[in-house]
């Protein structure tokens, strides 16, 4: 949802115009646009709260030895065809209702469907079930991203197979190659969630467009589109400068003051901008990354324990800003920040100038026009227009 790729050319040049030895921290790294341009230019250290995020991170920027996806397939496949075998038996009342309601021509017998299906936020034997699953071993486990998922932000049929490749992964033991497995798994999700472009909320067939669409989503075959996302998934740059790189999964607050960052040079912060906590549109994916059987809460499903950021907090924003540039100047570090002007420090009567030059000397000011995410478009246009600023600052 953010703009760091069109961001990330201006960023490389202005790190590069700094010329400070040493690693850059991305602290706010989501998926790694930053740290990809920064490839022929220097070492990171990538860190991001989420921790689904940083699967990606070790995948993509780190060394690891990997071979094609076809192959890894064909390893992978005897224990995906056993724990979705077992999960097809144990669910086909529920796939059966669900084929039917997909194939109706009109809306309303999906429609009701969704209404009506369990899952752990709303039905006892669901809960059950889950905690049945949380004490298992072997494949009785792989049961989340059906108890909590299908038939909504998946059809019951792809969360079985989506379930059924987690064994797979899990039970796979060469170690050096899960994050590339769990990274093209998630991305897998990615490709066949039904949702607007965040997992905030899955959709529902309120006309008949979305109706189709969710058709079209439910119907996408997993286990094809992972042996594709294993391919997909590439490591980034040399071997030599991966093996330079260092992946946090830390708040970027607490980051700053620990050892992990001995041997950063140069900072760059793109800290959140809206009162929206991205933990929220990010929850799906958090949990599958997670797999630990949260409590789930409300029509979205959500995890209780999403992690709240003072940057989206009008009372806390400006408070977090002082904290984070006090942080990196004491170290002596550089900074370039990214911050649009209608972000939520700004709303809140303050410029963000004006507290970097309490710490810092601004010797550089970009401004870029983007298209920031309206998180859903459910009022409009799915982007908006925005103005940000890219400041390079040095104590």
């Amino acid at each position: 949802m953010g703009t760091k790729k069109a961001l990330a050319p201006v960023v490389r040049d202005a790190v590069e115009e700094l010329g400070r030895s040493g690693q850059v921290a991305d602290l706010f790294s989501g998926m790694g646009s930053v740290a990809t341009s920064l490839a022929p230019v220097s070492p990171v250290l990538t860190n991001d709260v989420l921790a689904f995020t940083t699967t990606f991170a070790r995948a993509r920027f780190l060394e690891a030895e990997r071979m094609s996806g076809r192959s890894m397939a064909r390893l992978l496949f005897p224990d995906f065809r056993t724990a979705y075998g077992h999960l097809r038996d144990e669910f086909r009342h529920r796939m059966a209702r669900e084929r039917t309601a997909l194939a109706s021509e009109t809306r309303d017998a999906l429609e009701a469907y969704m209404e009506a299906a369990p899952h752990v936020a709303n039905s006892d034997w669901y809960r059950r079930r889950c905690r049945e699953a949380m004490e298992a071993t072997s494949h009785e486990r792989y049961c989340m991203t059906v108890l909590y998922f299908s038939a909504g932000y998946f059809s019951t049929a792809q969360a079985a197979q989506l379930d059924a490749i987690r064994f797979a992964i899990d039970s796979y033991e060469n170690n050096s190659s899960r994050d590339w497995l769990m990274a093209a798994w998630l991305a897998t999700a990615g490709v066949v969630i039904n949702a607007p472009g965040h997992a905030a909320q899955y959709l529902k067939p309120g006309n008949h467009e979305v109706f189709k669409r969710i058709r079209r989503q439910w119907q996408r075959p997993v286990w094809a589109i992972f042996i594709d996302e294993l391919d997909a998934v590439q490591a980034v740059g040399t071997k030599t400068w991966r093996s330079r790189n260092t992946v946090c999964n830390a708040d970027a607050l607490e980051l700053v003051g620990s050892c992990e960052f001995d041997g950063v040079g140069t900072v760059y912060a793109d800290p959140p901008y809206t009162k929206d906590h991205y933990s929220r549109f990010y929850h799906v994916y958090e949990t599958l990354y997670r797999y630990d059987f949260p409590d789930s809460e409300g029509a979205g499903r959500y995890r209780p324990d999403r992690f709240s950021t003072p940057f989206s907090l009008a009372r806390d924003v400006e408070e977090a800003f002082r904290r984070l540039f006090a942080s990196i100047a004491k170290r002596d570090l550089p900074l370039v920040l990214s911050y649009p002007d209608n972000g939520l420090l700004h709303s809140s009567g303050r410029h963000v100038t004006d507290l970097l030059q309490e710490q810092f000397r601004i010797t550089k000011t970009h401004h870029i026009t983007l298209q920031h995410s309206t998180l859903g478009a459910s009022k409009g246009s799915h982007v908006k227009s925005a103005r940000e600023g890219v400041y390079v600052c040095v104590p």
